[in-house]
């Protein structure tokens, strides 16, 4: 399940939205990453899409974390 945002208000939308209910604007795809990053190369280096878990510090990922739901 992809992640998306809205860029100018924020709101985030799981699932098949393509625009955002408050602003009209065009939802753009959030990267998958490091939920806690508690490590600096967390917080600059991106996780792939089909990953759960960080590689680097072991912590889910936002993609991994919307899977455990």
């Amino acid at each position: 399940m992809s992640i998306k945002k809205c860029p100018k208000c924020g709101m985030e939308y799981r699932g098949s939205s393509i625009y955002c209910r408050k602003c009209g604007v065009e939802l753009i795809l959030v990267e998958n990453r490091c939920s806690e990053q508690r490590r600096s190369v967390c917080k600059t280096q991106g996780v792939k899409q089909s990953d759960d878990y960080c590689e680097y510090c072991g912590s889910l990922t936002l993609y991994g974390l919307e899977r455990k739901r």
